[in-house]
């Protein structure tokens, strides 16, 4: 039983990182409310710190980020094509090469993109959304599920009650985990190098 108190939403995110914030860009115009929890401050989230990682985009997720918005507002010059890629196994002479026709008529093999500028592209474009509702420095505490709501408790004590609940708080996850639902993680021992 949900308590009387606790806020009705049609979605919660758990984590405004990329996914969460691109899922509920996607969500715009469906009539859906949509509340995102997210540990860091808006500020962090605004001004995404380099975090080292690029992202390689394929043709398919350069298309939804179009679609989302958040495409053209990544700076050109921080976008590089994608052209070639090898796959080494240790000492071995042999690699898996993938690379972009060279026919002159050839598409590059997507884009790479730095993490950060992603995030803050997809922060802009959830500002002034209607239907989303952004909840930083906070976090889930506890999560109660139920035949037609979930309802989701915050470490401030506040409460929400939510038709759906999405877990996008990283791939070590403790929503995931507040739910039951296990994973399991291999960790290959590989090492990648990008060249930009």
């Amino acid at each position: 039983m949900v308590e009387q108190h606790a806020r009705p939403v049609d979605v919660v995110v758990v984590g405004a990182g990329p996914v969460g914030l691109c899922l509920a860009r996607s969500l715009a115009g469906t009539g859906l409310t949509v509340t995102l929890i997210e540990q860091q401050p808006r500020a962090a989230l605004a001004e995404a710190a380099f975090d080292g990682r690029e992202i390689a985009l394929t043709h398919a997720s350069r298309a939804i980020l179009e679609r989302l918005g958040l495409w053209a507002r990544l700076d050109p010059a921080e976008i590089s094509p994608l052209r070639d890629a090898q796959v080494l196994n240790g000492g071995s002479p042999f690699a898996l090469t993938f690379a972009a026709a060279r026919d002159g008529h050839g598409r590059d093999l997507g884009w790479l993109v730095p993490n950060h500028l992603i995030r803050r592209a997809a922060w802009q474009a959830v500002q002034d959304q209607p239907g989303v509702e952004v909840l930083d420095q906070t976090s889930v505490a506890a999560i109660d599920t139920g035949p037609r709501h979930t309802s989701v408790t915050l470490a401030d004590g506040r409460r929400l009650q939510a038709r759906l609940v999405v877990a996008a708080d990283s791939r070590f996850s403790s929503t995931r985990r507040l739910l039951g639902i296990g994973a399991r993680m291999r960790d290959f021992g590989k090492s990648m190098l990008v060249c930009r």
